[in-house]
């Protein structure tokens, strides 16, 4: 019978390291094409969007950097409750957020496709807080 304790390790370090490869590519792309994002998602082409969407691309950055930092570490449960906890409000937000824009008619296909990622997310490190009980 499979060691649960590996498959449950196993699986908390493929989900950070996904995560962190997410949001790290797409802090890259909100720090260095911030227009061209907004324009993608139908926002208009201001100087404030493009900062903002900046910012938000250097939070999406720590977070990044939290999740490669604990990639090996055992997280879900009480295991790495803090970086769970943070990623956890970070998606739910985000996907809540999303959902409404996302569901209008003539949303834009980009702002769709962010909002599904942020639902698994949410899913997901929900899974790590609530379910997921690893073994050390």
């Amino acid at each position: 019978m499979p060691d649960r304790t590996h498959i449950s390790n196993s699986a908390s370090r493929r989900i950070i390291l996904g995560t962190s490869l997410i949001l790290g590519i797409a802090a890259v792309v909100l720090i260095f094409a911030p227009a061209e994002v907004a324009a993608s998602i139908g926002t208009p082409h201001a100087r404030v969007m493009t900062i903002l969407l900046q910012l938000y691309g250097a939070a999406l950055f720590g977070l990044a950097m939290t999740g490669w930092m604990v990639r090996g570490a055992i997280v879900g449960g009480i295991f790495g409750r803090s970086y769970v906890v943070g990623n956890a409000a970070h998606a739910f937000v985000g996907a809540f957020a999303l959902a409404r824009p996302a569901l209008e008619a003539g949303a834009a296909p980009l702002l769709q496709v962010f909002a599904g990622i942020y639902w698994l997310l949410a899913l997901t490190f929900g899974y790590l807080m609530f379910v997921s009980t690893p073994r050390s």
